[in-house]
């Protein structure tokens, strides 16, 4: 009896589970379950502009996601990035619950039908307004997600474009590139000018694929392109996730649209001093000076308006190793150029910036260098790093104020000197 028991419980255990499963399932098959699970929404920023190759709509983070969206009944909104950008259109891939009971197939090819119409209308937006403005493309994008409920599961922005801003509160006309992107930040967290990107993950394609007249971006500006970035989103409250697709086109078919300033791109920007790199014994002028040293405010600091050190004992210690390896290169000579913060490049910030280098100079001296190796000049803040529009407070400015080192027979020394 017992036994009789035992095996119609389990029999009766069975056929409920089968139940259950079949319920979750759904009579024509998977694809309808995940619809009432995942619900994404994504906002699609486009940046048809001048001086940007042309977008490739067929790539798959574009393709995909607008046919993966459509599938599961999500949101898509299109941003039109330029100068001026905005939201072009807010839109729900959703259908009526009546219909959701096709057979799979048949809700394939809708799915298909309503994906092609997004992207025939996203081919269609192009800039209206001269420049472009990503950061305000993000805070619009962002927006979009954020007016939706909680039944979207995922939320998610692509960017499309080369990232080179030209105008707002991140205008790479600045000289940008050669600001550390921690300083970036903080001038933007001072103005209150971040985006809320929490819970959004923002996916980038076509960063720094730039068309002419820009030049062209080398390897090195290319990653520091998206450090920058990279900080902005991740200090926003977004993840940021950039895409290595061949996003554009060989050619650019941009040259009717509204004008982008193109952007002078800097020298190969100082690298901060690191005291062990110095201190190495198997250094030599090709390691350490193989790129301009930059002696910023954080490791020589100077009084207020004046060329005398705030602590000159902690200045030796930075620059001790320093002399220590001119001192071990006889053939190395080095120029240092001075530079102040703001964007008044008067004859007070210059002179200041030029009692600044001789300052240094002058310690080096002392610590055993001869002064007939080290040359000074004053730049001011005409120096090729400069920051502009900076101000006089915060990170930005402290990095503008400098004593920069370069190897004097360097290309960069002889166009300064110049």
């Amino acid at each position: 009896m017992k036994t009789r028991v035992l095996k119609g419980l389990l029999i009766s255990g069975i056929l409920l589970a089968a139940m259950g499963l079949s319920g979750c399932v759904g009579s024509n098959g998977g694809s309808k379950a995940n619809a009432s699970i995942e619900k994404p929404a994504v906002a699609l920023m486009i940046a048809n502009t001048a001086n940007s190759k042309t977008i490739d709509f067929n790539a798959p983070i574009v393709a995909d996601t607008i046919t993966d969206c459509a599938d599961k009944y999500g949101f898509v909104s299109f941003v039109r990035v330029d100068g001026k950008s905005e939201i072009v259109d807010n839109r729900s891939l959703d259908i009526e619950e009546k219909y959701k009971k096709a057979s799979d197939s048949r809700l394939k090819i809708d799915a298909r039908k309503r994906a092609t119409e997004v992207l025939e209308d996203l081919k269609a937006i192009k800039a209206e307004y001269e420049e472009v403005d990503y950061l305000e493309g993000i805070r619009n994008a962002a927006d979009s997600l954020g007016s939706l409920d909680e039944s979207y599961t995922s939320k998610s922005i692509i960017c499309c474009g080369t990232g080179f801003q030209t105008t707002g509160y991140l205008d790479f006309r600045n000289n940008l590139l050669s600001a550390s992107p921690e300083a970036i930040v903080e001038l933007l967290e001072e103005r209150e000018a971040l985006p809320d990107l929490s819970g959004i993950t923002v996916y980038w394609m076509g960063m720094g694929q730039v068309a002419e007249p820009q030049e062209k971006l080398n390897p090195k500006q290319m990653k520091k392109l998206q450090s920058i970035w990279e900080a902005v989103i991740e200090a926003s409250g977004g993840e940021f996730q950039p895409n290595k697709y061949i996003s554009a086109s060989a050619e650019s078919d941009n040259k009717e649209l509204p004008a982008v300033s193109v952007i002078d791109l800097p020298d190969e920007e100082p690298i901060t001093f690191h005291e062990e790199i110095v201190e190495s014994k198997n250094d030599t002028a090709d390691d350490f000076l193989s790129e301009p040293v930059a002696l910023t405010e954080e490791r020589v600091k100077f009084i207020a308006d004046k060329a005398e050190y705030s602590d000159e004992s902690k200045v030796k210690k930075v620059l001790k190793p320093i002399a220590q390896f001119l001192n071990n290169n006889k053939n190395v000579n080095i120029l240092l150029a001075g530079t102040t913060a703001g964007d008044n490049n008067d004859k007070t910030a210059i002179s200041l910036s030029e009692m600044r280098a001789a300052t240094v100079k002058n310690t080096l001296v002392e610590l055993g260098v001869e002064d007939n190796r080290i040359i000074t000049i004053g730049l001011g803040s005409g120096d090729p790093w400069h920051v502009y529009g900076a101000g006089y407070e915060g990170k930005i400015a402290s990095e503008n104020r400098k004593v920069v080192i370069l190897d004097a027979t360097s290309d960069d020394a002889k166009k300064i000197l110049k």
